[in-house]
C-alpha cells in the first residue's frame, strides 16, 4: 500500500465506522430514511434536468445564480438516486411481501413464510413488527424472542370495537331492527365516504413514520389540493385557461415557457408542455395515494367469503 493510501485510509475508515454506528442506531427508521432520501434525490435530479436542459437556465443571465445550485442538485441528487433508489425498491419488495403475509388467515401458510415475514418486519421497523405480532397472536403462533418485546398493533382499537359491538347487540332486540341497521350502514358506507374519512391512506402505509398522514384532516387537505391542482392543470392543457384580448379562454398557459421567463407563454389549446404534464402526473399520483389502503383488500375478502358461502350452500 502506498503512503497516499495509508494517509487517506485512516480518516475514511473512521468516517465509515461512524456512519455505520449511526446507521445501526437508526434501525427502526431505515425505511423512513430511505424513502425520504429517495424522494429528495429524485426531486433534485429532476429539477436539475429541467432547469439546465429543458428550461435553458444556463443561457439566461437573469437566472445565473441558480445554475450552480442546479448542477449541484443534478450531480449530488443523481449520484444519491443511483445508490438509494435500488435500496428503496428492496425495502418496497419486503413491504409488499409482508403486506401479503399479513392478509393470510392460514396458520400453516404463515408458518411456512415465517422467516420471510420476520426478515421483512425487522427491516421495516416496529410499526410493521407490531402488525406481525398481532397476526401471530390471532393465529396462535408463538412469538419469537426477536419480537417478544413488541406490543401487538390495534389492541386498543379492538377493545373499543368490542365494547361498541356489545352495546349495539344490546340495543338490537328484534331481527328486523338488525336488518334495518345493516341496510343503513351499507347505504352510508359508500366508496366516497370511506375515501373522505379514511385514516389509513396508501400514502400513510407507504410512509408509516409520518404520523400526520394518518390524520383525517391532513388526508382531506392533500386530496383537496391535489385534486384541484390536477383539474386545473388538465383543463388548462385541454381547453385553455388564458385568453388574449377580449376573446374566449381558449389558450393554454405554457408553464415551461413561463418558468423560463419567456415573453410569450400562450399557445392555442389543446397544448401539452413538459412541466404541466409532470405536475399533473404528480398531482394525480398524490390523489391515488390518498385512497384507503385496505379498501380493495376488504372488498376482495368479502367477495371471497360470499363465494365460499354460496359453494357451501
Amino acid at each position: 500500500m502506498s503512503v497516499t493510501h495509508m494517509v487517506m485510509a485512516g480518516p475514511f475508515k473512521r468516517l465509515s465506522n461512524t456512519f455505520r454506528r449511526w446507521w445501526m442506531g437508526q434501525k427502526d427508521n431505515h425505511f423512513r430514511i430511505v424513502s425520504s432520501l429517495t424522494i429528495l434525490s429524485l426531486a433534485a435530479t429532476i429539477w436539475g434536468l429541467l432547469f439546465l436542459f429543458v428550461l435553458g437556465g444556463t443561457t439566461d443571465d437573469s437566472k445565473e445564480m441558480w445554475v450552480p445550485w442546479s448542477w449541484l442538485g443534478l450531480i449530488v441528487g443523481g449520484t444519491l438516486a443511483f445508490w438509494i433508489v435500488p435500496e428503496f425498491f428492496v425495502y418496497l419488495g419486503h413491504k409488499a411481501a409482508l403486506d401479503e403475509i399479513l392478509l393470510l388467515d392460514s396458520r400453516p401458510e404463515v408458518l411456512r413464510r415465517r422467516k420471510e415475514a420476520e426478515v421483512a418486519a425487522d427491516m421495516l421497523g416496529p410499526v410493521y413488527q407490531s402488525h406481525l405480532v398481532r397476526l401471530y397472536n390471532e393465529l396462535g403462533i408463538k412469538v419469537g424472542s426477536r419480537f417478544r418485546h413488541i406490543k401487538p398493533a390495534g389492541v386498543r382499537s379492538i377493545e373499543s370495537m368490542t365494547e361498541i359491538s356489545e352495546d349495539s347487540v344490546e340495543r338490537v332486540s328484534e331481527p328486523w331492527d338488525e336488518i334495518s341497521l345493516e341496510s343503513n350502514s351499507n347505504d352510508s358506507s359508500t366508496y366516497s365516504n370511506t375515501w373522505w374519512n379514511t385514516t389509513n391512506s396508501r400514502l400513510s402505509t407507504l410512509l408509516p413514520g409520518a404520523k400526520i398522514l394518518r390524520d383525517r384532516e391532513a388526508n382531506r387537505t392533500i386530496l383537496g389540493l391535489t385534486s384541484i391542482s390536477a383539474g386545473l392543470l388538465l383543463y388548462n392543457m385541454i381547453f385553455g385557461l388564458a385568453k388574449q384580448g377580449g376573446g374566449p379562454r381558449e389558450y393554454t398557459v405554457d408553464l415551461t415557457l413561463w418558468l423560463a421567463g419567456d415573453s410569450s407563454i400562450h399557445e392555442p389549446a389543446p397544448y401539452f408542455d413538459g412541466v404541466s404534464l409532470l405536475l399533473a402526473t404528480a398531482s394525480l399520483t398524490m390523489v391515488f395515494l390518498t385512497r384507503p389502503a385496505n379498501l380493495e383488500d376488504s372488498s376482495d375478502t368479502e367477495s371471497s367469503k360470499a363465494s365460499t358461502h354460496i359453494e357451501e350452500e
